[in-house]
């Protein structure tokens, strides 16, 4: 059976519900449209152009610590290990009906594919989104915004993220310009700007990137000097979402006299689009082209003293919080279309022969589905169980969580599309099946708030910082073993016994979970007995100066990843088992071989630590760099080359 007749054709009817629009855009998925026709009239009344309405769950909110940073220090929140529930079965009702109006706003009119191919989004469709109040998802009501709930956007965002381009354009509008304003404008400008925004009247592109500096906010050159009437801003900035058609700029830069490169007194200025001085050029890219992208300068332009955000020089914590709920938004989506797409290509499996069998038979293929299906259950648990954290929290403390589903989100959409187009095979690239228009932009996905590296170094220095303050005593004693003698034998027996796995279990995890995930819960938490050993040796090693290392800190986060992940998996089949959900046996087994081979990624990642880097790859791999760097490059000569 032709490959792409089985992509437009036949996508599970059981999900129309969730998903209605099929990936029309995304796949050439044509048949939407008459499934479409097929509902009754009653439903179709639903989905009118009106703007979405939902009621907000009273939920009690709770004062908990930071989970992921307590994971460094050997501590276990299990009452998290009830997964959360946020809302109620009618709020969850109400949701689903608006997922309904966009599944057919997108079945009616997105296509996927123009959008790549003109680079342009149509008006009618922003139009559309207006009408839903969707560039307004959490803004709260007061300022015209629908103010939903992380897990109730989250739910939206599964459908209104079908067509990536579209769905980033709107994200970089609402979760980095305009949180900015939210979080930090005084009350004078959220009620000039923030109706506007939330109604999509006026766009905002956020501009902190420079070509010299890239992600690094403290080395940008934007100046903004004190004049009479305000501020003279100067500079340019690139790599900005939204650049073409923004009404509003955030734009961050040094005040005058603070242009030390090092400097972190950074402010942030609205600039509106009419100020004489600014200059747009859009950027060509290979991914997410309908999200327009370009470069914004500022020459000279005049900014009123009144425009000023939050206070002066603090805009690189402002920054750091902004970016917190704009990485979750940009990643906690991509699951949605990994459904779609699994299921098609399950069905393409289902009807395609070779060498005399279906490839349905085939063990290696069977595995592969069988993976990618464990690892699209993990990033649909993280996102809502990080989600529901938000919601019944008290001022959260989730940098680390947020960073943490960044970065095994991301990575893990380049997976399973890298793994369903090695099993479609050669027509994965063609333009017909949309498989490699969907990876180019998921690495732009990847890369849109700076590189996974540098979330991963965030995450663990930030958790060794907060080991240092919790435990500054402890640090002492044992990098100064010499003189805390007694201490330092009792530490020698308590790493013998984690060693050999007979340190007791303080947490009970297991305890905490369905009796059926015994096992996976107890190593999870002998895996973090051995964190904390593997912490307090970077520490050791290093001290302070642990900021100056990458290496190690980079598997510490690593494994804090892993961790985090695996508690929400834990926490996801429990509920439904305990629950009795549909298909919950098999259900259980899928998490079973996330957490087992998550599990072998932890034991990798502590050992390489505990061993040393004198022991692993990654010395002999630091001195050789130094070779690579003076010879500029590849250093050995051609196989072929004569010494004589």
């Amino acid at each position: 059976m032709d490959v792409g007749k089985i992509f437009f054709s036949t996508l599970r009817q059981s999900r129309i519900s969730s998903y209605g629009s099929r990936l029309r855009g995304s796949l050439g998925v044509n048949f939407v449209k008459n499934c479409a026709a097929q509902h009754s009239r009653a439903e179709e009344a639903v989905v009118g152009r009106e703007k979405i309405q939902l009621s907000r769950p009273s939920v009690v909110k709770w004062k908990r610590p930071p989970f992921m940073k307590c994971l460094f220090v050997n501590k276990y929140d299990v009452e998290l290990c009830a997964f959360p529930e946020i809302l109620t079965k009618e709020q969850l009702a109400e949701v689903e009906d608006s997922v309904k109006s966009i599944n057919l706003l997108y079945a009616e009119k997105v296509n996927s594919h123009e959008i790549d191919e003109t680079q342009t989004i149509p008006d009618s469709i922003l139009q559309d989104l207006r009408e839903l109040g969707l560039f307004g998802r959490m803004i709260p009501t007061k300022y015209g915004g629908l103010d939903l709930t992380h897990t109730a956007c989250t739910r939206i965002n599964e459908v209104l993220g079908l067509d990536w381009s579209l769905y980033a354009s709107i994200t970089a509008h609402e979760f980095m310009a305009t949180q900015m304003l939210l979080l930090y404008g005084s009350e004078e400008q959220k009620q000039k700007y923030l109706p506007l925004l939330a109604s999509g009247k006026k766009i905002a592109a956020f501009c902190c990137s420079e070509f010299k500096s890239g992600n690094d906010l403290l080395s940008i050159s934007t100046t903004a000097d004190n004049v009479p009437e305000g501020f003279r801003l100067s500079g340019t900035k690139s790599w900005v979402t939204n650049a073409e058609n923004a009404d509003l700029f955030i734009v961050f830069a040094k005040m005058q006299g603070h242009m030390d490169p090092k400097s972190r007194e950074i402010s942030v200025l609205v600039v509106e689009r009419d100020s004489e001085g600014i200059e747009v050029v859009p950027l060509e890219k290979t991914c997410l082209r309908g999200c327009k992208t370009g470069v914004v300068t500022f020459k000279e332009v005049l900014v009123p003293s009144g425009n000023i955000i939050g206070t002066l020089g603090r805009g690189y914590e402002m920054y750091l919080k902004v970016m917190e709920n704009f990485r979750f938004m940009l990643n906690s989506f991509t699951f949605g279309t990994l459904k779609l797409l699994l299921d098609s290509v399950t069905e393409h499996v289902i009807h395609t022969e070779r060498l005399g069998k279906s490839l349905a038979d085939v063990q290696l293929v069977r595995t592969k589905l069988t993976k990618i299906s464990s690892v699209i259950y993990a990033m649909e648990s993280v996102s809502y169980f990080t989600a529901a954290i938000c919601d019944s929290t008290e001022n959260p403390d989730i940098a680390l969580e947020m960073a943490a589903m960044k970065v095994f989100n991301s990575e893990n959409t380049l997976y399973c599309l890298r793994e369903l187009m090695d099993v479609v095979g050669s027509s994965s690239f063609t333009k017909r099946l949309q498989l490699e228009r969907l990876y180019r932009d998921a690495q732009g996905l990847a890369m849109f708030d700076g590189s996974n590296d540098i979330a991963r170094l965030y995450i663990g220095l930030s958790g060794c910082k907060f080991v240092g303050s919790q435990k500054a005593q402890e640090v002492l004693k044992f990098r100064n073993r010499f003189f805390f003698p007694t201490d330092h034998f009792k530490d020698i027996i308590r790493r013998m016994r984690i060693k050999m796995n007979r340190a007791r279990f303080e947490h009970d995890i297991a305890g905490h979970v369905h009796p059926s995930l015994v096992i996976p819960a107890n190593n999870l938490e002998s895996r973090l007995q051995r964190f904390e050993l593997a912490v307090e040796e970077v520490l050791s090693d290093h001290g302070a100066k642990v900021v100056e290392t990458q290496i190690e800190p980079k598997k510490l986060a690593n494994a804090a990843i892993e961790f985090y992940v695996q508690a929400a998996v834990l926490a996801r089949i429990s509920r439904s088992y305990c629950i009795g959900l549909k298909n919950t046996t098999h259900e259980m087994l899928l998490a079973s071989i996330f957490c087992h081979d998550s599990d072998l990624r932890i034991v990798l990642e502590l050992n390489d630590i505990l061993v040393g880097m004198a022991k692993n790859s990654e010395g002999p791999a630091l001195l050789l760099s130094e070779q690579v760097i003076d010879t500029k490059g590849y250093f050995p000569e051609h196989p072929l080359r004569h010494n004589y």
